[in-house]
């Protein structure tokens, strides 16, 4: 809980731009999109122990925030840009593929003295 208000202030009180300068602006949208797939796929992971489901998830939620921030650049005086979008796109397939060399959790092994 501590952490979303956090979160939530520092979005507050700084003012992010993530179109400074149109042709500048490739990297964050990369960044942008390892960050949120990474994340996503690192908690789906966490709760499923399933690669494929966690990968696709979290690209998707990468994808699907990628488009909603261009649909609604027109809206906040913005031009819209496939080339964000793909730059989104493909932080979140890196991004989400840092679930691929994590191992299976296992439960851990008891002994027991009977």
């Amino acid at each position: 809980m501590r952490l979303v208000l956090f979160v939530l202030i520092v979005c507050f009180c700084f003012n992010l731009n993530a179109q400074g300068d149109p042709d500048k602006g490739h990297p964050q949208h990369f960044v942008a999109g390892f960050v949120i797939a990474g994340a996503t796929s690192l908690l789906v992971y966490k709760k499923t122990d399933n690669k494929l489901k966690s990968w696709l998830i979290g690209t998707g939620s990468a994808v699907v925030i990628g488009l909603a921030k261009e649909a609604i650049d027109p809206l906040i005086g913005r031009n819209r840009s496939a080339k964000d979008f793909a730059y989104t796109f493909l932080g979140g397939v890196v991004g989400a593929s840092i679930i691929i060399p994590l191992k299976k959790s296992k439960p851990k092994k008891t002994t027991y003295l009977f």
